[in-house]
């Protein structure tokens, strides 16, 4: 669950639009429960992160 241990440090700090990107990235990666347990940290980053990344985020297509 190395990579789960990864998405959860991404928490530990201000969410800029480079660590959806790393969040999305790791959840692509992940396998089985860890892929499902990455999957649901995302609804913690739309709730903890600026409107202005979200808005970018959505362009990118994060979102």
């Amino acid at each position: 669950m190395e990579k789960l241990k990864l998405a959860k440090e991404l928490f530990t700090r201000p969410l800029t639009l480079d660590e959806l990107y790393q969040l999305d990235q790791l959840e692509r990666q992940a396998k089985g429960k860890e892929k499902l347990y990455i999957a649901s940290l995302w609804d913690a980053a739309y709730a903890l992160v600026e409107p202005a990344v979200l808005h970018q985020a959505r362009e990118a297509g994060l979102l």
